[in-house]
Parts: structure tokens; C-alpha cells; sequence
């Protein structure tokens, strides 16, 4: 297993500013597969073993899950605040802010993880085939 710091860095900022775009821009869970790309790409510049592009794809993938996710929250904080308010909610605004950020870092991270896994198997693949077919 070896880190190619090329691919992480493509898989962490093409996850993280896709996912802020789509996330503000588009309809609902269009973000979703921003990890995916930021996968693919990582998984094509490593090549080589399907373990190599899991681990730079997938976990720059979730950390940028982290960041966009919670740059999202941060940005639409009073559209949250009013929801929330909205729908019931009578504690304070600090506490609402505390539980959406650590559910935004936790819930980000596994999700894009697992969606940055799937792309960077993709990627793989494809760079698999391409090798393949050039011999």
C-alpha cells in the first residue's frame, strides 16, 4: 500500500468543492456523487492494486465529506436555524449548531467514504483496462 499524494490531493479537492456546488446548487443528494468522482480520478492515477486506490480515494473522499458537509451547514446556518424552529426545536442555538456539525462530520465522512471506495474501484478498473488493451 503506498500513498500517492498526487491522487489523494485530487480526490480531496475535487470531492470537497464539488460537493459544496452541487450541495448549495443542485436538488437534494446530487452531492452524493462528487466522492465518486474525487474516487474515479484518484483510482485512475493510482492504478496498480485495487488497495492502493481504495486508500487514496476513499479516505480523502470522506474527509472532504467532513469539510463539505459542514462548510455547507455553516453557509445555509440561518435556513437551518429557522427549520429548526420551525419544526418544534426549544433549545439553544449553540446546541443545535454542536449536534449538526458533529453529525455532519460523522454522517459526511461514512457516506463519502463509501462512495469514494466505489469510485476509486471504478477508477481502477478503468485504468486496469486501458493497460490491458495498450500491451
Amino acid at each position: 500500500m503506498k500513498l500517492n499524494w498526487t491522487a489523494i490531493g485530487a480526490s480531496f479537492v475535487t470531492t470537497t468543492v464539488l460537493a459544496i456546488v452541487f450541495g448549495l446548487y443542485l436538488p437534494k443528494n446530487v452531492d452524493l456523487i462528487s466522492p465518486v468522482i474525487g474516487g474515479l480520478i484518484a483510482g485512475y492515477i493510482v492504478g496498480g492494486s485495487y488497495t492502493d486506490g481504495l486508500v487514496n480515494g476513499g479516505i480523502p473522499a470522506g474527509i472532504g465529506g467532513m469539510v463539505s458537509l459542514t462548510t455547507s451547514i455553516l453557509l445555509t446556518s440561518s435556513q437551518t436555524t429557522t427549520l429548526a424552529y420551525s419544526l418544534g426545536y426549544t433549545g439553544s442555538k449553540e446546541t443545535l449548531f454542536v449536534a449538526l456539525i458533529v453529525g455532519s462530520v460523522v454522517v459526511g465522512f461514512a457516506l463519502f467514504f463509501v462512495f469514494g471506495i466505489i469510485g476509486s474501484i471504478i477508477g481502477v478498473k478503468l485504468n486496469k483496462n486501458k493497460t490491458s488493451k495498450s500491451d
